[in-house]
């Protein structure tokens, strides 16, 4: 084999669930998996000399494909020399979809596939790219998609985890715990929307965020885990989307992720309210946002909510999509 074309999901993630800690736990969290906006990252290893391309819009990524694939080249003593590296499809970065973790595990992916370094789980490589290290979802829907409960990491002083940081300052943390994962009815639908705003919290500022507003009271803590088992769970395994949208809801104004809406434009909040005004029976910001999605039973409901969006979002720009359920990770195709 010497080329390889990855496509991947998207990751929406709903809500952490504790950062409190209080139990010898931290973050966990829950989310799922869309076919649409996704990486589409190609590479081959039979090039005359190393090179990375990109699409005229996603320039600004390769350095990041340049930082990431160094790692890997470092870590199995690769040449790199052969490399060619094509970036044909991506999707903003810091607006709540996980675009880095997707692009990180299929530069991985690929480098080792076209290696044949095949002793290395999907767990080592998302730990060799310092993914995983808060959020769980992104990097177990690579491989798997569907819906996907999260146990977080040990914590306490020697523990995975001693204080309360993001993915991006938790490097050495292990990739987070699945214990839950669920296919998503194959008949929703996710109207996605990215406003065109001021890009989610991230780097230096998401850390502070962390710093500044955990631990998170227990009470609410404890609420939330209560909307997941009996509410979120329970709404995608019986595929009911009411009782499913109902916990999804509750928990937007409990515990972190209400910080995380609160630290938003009004834009988003409006589409929040929107969704709610609109009689939506599930709705939700996905992380730090902007990024917010509603979900539908159908195809027919996701057209006409996707119209009724863009006159609510008329003159403001961004980004609408009609979203399916990635139920199956990431698409690998050999293209020799």
């Amino acid at each position: 084999m010497t080329s390889l074309r990855i496509t991947t999901p998207c990751r929406i993630h709903l809500s952490l669930i504790d950062e409190n800690g209080y139990t010898g736990r931290v973050d966990g969290g829950i989310g799922f998996m869309l076919d649409r906006p996704n990486v589409v990252f190609e590479a081959s290893n039979t090039a005359k000399e190393f090179k990375i391309k990109a699409n005229k819009y996603y320039r600004e990524s390769i350095e990041v494909i340049n930082e990431i694939a160094s790692i890997v080249f470092k870590r199995f003593n690769i040449s790199n020399k052969n490399f060619h590296f094509y970036l044909k499809r991506y999707f903003p970065s810091h607006v709540g979809l996980g675009s880095k973790t997707q692009l990180s595990l299929a530069i991985a992916t690929a480098i080792t596939k076209l290696n044949n370094i095949n002793h290395l789980t999907h767990k080592d490589l998302t730990k060799l790219v310092e993914r995983g290290g808060t959020s769980g979802i992104g990097w177990k829907g690579f491989k798997t998609g569907g819906f996907i409960l999260d146990g977080g990491h040990d914590f306490g002083r020697g523990k995975e985890k001693e204080t309360f940081l993001p993915s991006s300052a938790s490097t050495s943390a292990t990739p987070a715990l699945t214990i839950f994962r669920h296919e998503i009815p194959e008949n929703w639908r996710f109207v996605l929307v990215i406003p065109n705003v001021k890009k989610g919290v991230y780097g230096d500022e998401e850390i502070s965020v962390f710093q500044n507003f955990t631990p998170i009271h227990r009470n609410e803590v404890n609420e939330v885990s209560n909307q997941v088992i009996m509410k979120i769970l329970p709404g995608i395994i019986k595929k009911d989307l009411t009782c499913f949208g109902e916990g999804i809801k509750r928990i937007q104004s409990l515990g972190f992720k209400k910080i995380e809406i609160e630290l938003q434009h009004q834009i988003v909040k409006d589409l929040l309210n929107f969704f709610e005004d609109y009689g939506l029976k599930a709705y939700g910001m996905s992380s730090f946002g902007p990024s917010v999605v509603g979900i539908v039973e159908s195809v027919s409901e996701a057209e006409i909510l996707l119209k009724e969006v863009q006159k609510n979002q008329k003159h403001r720009g961004g980004y609408i999509y009609i979203c399916k359920p990635n139920n199956t990770g990431a698409k690998i195709e050999y293209i020799d």
